[in-house]
């Protein structure tokens, strides 16, 4: 299947590809610090960011098959390969400090890094060379992690988070395993299973016990536990695991019913998981919330269920965070961060100052505010480099990922037909029963209203359309019009898919009438902070709604709220966005405006907030 989209799933992916992706100083500088042990001085994570950056890239590409992202993508896997040493070793660390701090974690990341790359190389012989020496890479690390005379414990292989980080190790294991099985690394991955992901606790059995919700496990650390059940999953599938496949599907659940948020994405306390659902509407953490870090891995986590169990729950989960955390995240107007930014180490505002002057700000935030605030308060994982010239960020080097994802989530080939999970306008072309079928799609989503799928096919075949009517819908009306035929207007079904299985004809057309009004959603009760329950936050459809200082507060005498609703579309609307509405929370009326269109400018003229006292 290849699709090219409109809107904003394709413009955010095509910002991300010009001003980051292509950025061949960005590359080098990655590549650069497996020239020497960069991460010897203070056991940091400089390793992972070019196996971050790498998989968003490739993502990126299978989308928009740029040749000039493609090439670039090729000089950097050389020149990263050219650090590889004789017995395969691949690290930011030097041999006396390997294996401690972030050094495995930064080595599942290479090890992503080059598995991806293959999965897109076009140039067999260098795939080939590339599938090697991913796996001379992780021939290293399997010769001094596991049991046995000189090996080291993988949960011990660092001293942060109970050793989950290194753990997270699995999913490429696993992967490698899957275009190079070999034994050695199918029994490396039963081992890292088998010890249990964190030291003294077993995170895996915890999950398919289902006693305990992940905030209460010993170790909350939110992006590292779910890569270790991304890495699960996998391993499940591999094995052909019904307990391993209903441990991870149990943990997503978990998640979604403690630790979602009206935005997206979780972890309200910086980067930890603490019953997030209840505490987001918290009055009393002023703290930094939702990492972009987060939001990828827990997107990437629901999309990989969804497509295990069908479920749409995960879906819609995984759409949320898109259009929200995700999107708000995107530097789409070039801010930097301000005086009110927090860094480590008070020589790191120096650093960063200097490199945005030589090259630019960031293409991404770090954390998403819920409660009143500003973006740009930190930049996530800052490590410096180039003796204090340069710069990167876990958050900058992961969000290409997220971005890439939407569009390739979009839309599935299945054995029945075309499946279209997400609404979003553009070109889907692909081949059911080997006939080539396009797909043209015209639509307002995330905005409520009509879509017009027009069906462009060479034969006449039965098969299935199947498209997700989003659980939010209040109504909805279906029609297929086949040449002077039309078929009667029919209601459809919010919260499943839509299925139309019938003989399409080249011409045909379906017609989806969309509506759905605000939904107002109130912040739980806590005993330990009585005001939480007294905040509002309002949604429409899969967007949150955001105030923005930078639009005028209108005072209105109360009444219902939903009379009062007045959808203005963009181009009306003071400031840049998708939807601008009038809310009327108690006797006041606020303009807001989704959320991943407020606080862009990362200063107190764009202050913003979801939950509002009402």
């Amino acid at each position: 299947m290849k699709a090219v989209y409109q809107g904003i799933a394709d413009e955010m992916l095509r910002l991300v590809e010009e001003k980051q992706l292509k950025d061949r100083s960005l590359w080098k500088l990655a590549a650069k610090q497996f020239a020497g042990p960069a991460d010897d001085a203070d056991h940091g994570w400089r390793g992972e960011y070019w196996g971050k950056l790498m998989r968003g890239a490739c993502m990126t590409w299978q989308y928009t098959g740029d040749q000039e992202l493609y090439d670039i993508l090729t000089e950097t896997v050389r020149e990263l390969l050219s650090f590889q040493e004789a017995d395969g070793r691949i690290s930011t660390y030097s041999r006396k400090e390997e294996f401690t701090g972030w050094d495995l974690w930064c080595r599942k990341y290479v090890l992503l890094g080059l598995i991806h790359f293959y999965e897109i190389c076009t140039d067999e012989a260098f795939r080939q060379q590339v599938l090697e020496a991913a796996g001379r890479h992780l021939d290293y690390v399997i010769s001094r992690i596991g049991e046995g005379e000189g090996k080291k414990k993988i949960t011990l292989a660092s001293d942060h988070w109970l050793g989950i980080n290194s753990s997270s190790i699995l999913e490429p294991v696993v992967r490698l395993y899957l275009r190079k099985p070999e034994k050695r690394y199918l029994e490396f991955a039963d081992y890292i299973v088998e010890t249990g992901g964190a030291e003294g606790f077993h995170i895996f059995e915890a999950a398919y016990e289902g006693r305990l919700c992940p905030y209460q496990y010993p170790v909350t650390k939110a992006y590292e536990l779910m890569s270790c059940f991304e890495g699960l999953l996998f391993y499940a599938q591999v094995k052909n695991s019904e307990k391993w496949r209903q441990a991870v599907i149990r943990f997503a659940d978990r998640l979604l019913e403690t630790e979602a948020t009206v935005a997206g994405g979780s972890g309200c306390e910086h980067e930890l998981f603490n019953h997030s659902s209840l505490m987001q509407s918290g009055t009393k953490y002023d703290g930094l919330m939702l990492e972009t870090c987060v939001t990828v891995t827990w997107m990437k986590l629901m999309e990989r269920v969804y497509r295990l169990t069908g479920e749409l729950k995960y879906l819609e989960e995984a759409e949320r965070s898109a259009f929200n955390a995700l999107y708000g995240a995107v530097n789409t107007k070039g801010a930097v961060c301000g005086p009110e930014a927090a860094f480590d180490e008070p020589y790191y505002r120096e650093v960063y100052d200097r490199a945005v002057r030589s090259s630019g700000p960031q293409m991404f935030d770090s954390y998403s505010p819920l409660r009143a605030g500003i973006r740009g308060r930190a930049v996530g994982g800052f490590k410096s480099m180039e003796e204090n010239t340069a710069y990167c960020g876990c958050c900058i080097a992961i969000a290409a990922a997220g971005c890439a994802l939407v569009p390739l989530m979009a839309a599935w080939d299945r054995a029945e037909g075309i499946e279209i999970g997400i609404l979003l306008p553009g070109k889907i072309r692909t081949e059911v029963q080997g006939v080539p079928v396009e797909l043209s799609v015209k639509t307002a989503y995330p905005l409520p209203g009509e879509t017009m799928i027009l069906v462009q096919t060479q034969e006449e075949r039965e098969w299935e359309l199947r498209i997700r009517i989003p659980s939010f819908a209040e109504a909805g009306t279906v029609r297929v019009e086949a040449g002077r035929r039309e078929s009667g207007e029919e209601a459809v079904l919010p919260g499943s898919f839509l299925v139309l299985k019938r003989r399409w004809r080249n011409g045909d057309a379906v017609r989806l009438s969309l509506s759905w009004g605000l939904r107002y959603v109130r912040g739980m009760e806590n005993p330990e902070d009585e005001e939480s329950a007294r905040q509002t936050a309002a949604l429409y459809g899969p967007l949150t709604l955001a105030r923005d200082r930078r639009l005028e507060e209108k005072r209105a005498e109360g009444g219902d709220a939903e009379k009062t609703v007045f959808v203005r579309t963009s181009a009306e609307a003071e400031i840049p966005c998708q939807c601008c509405l009038d809310v009327t929370l108690g006797e006041k009326t606020f303009p807001m405006i989704d959320y991943a269109s407020a606080g862009k400018t990362w200063r107190r003229d764009s202050q913003m907030e979801v939950w509002i006292r009402d």
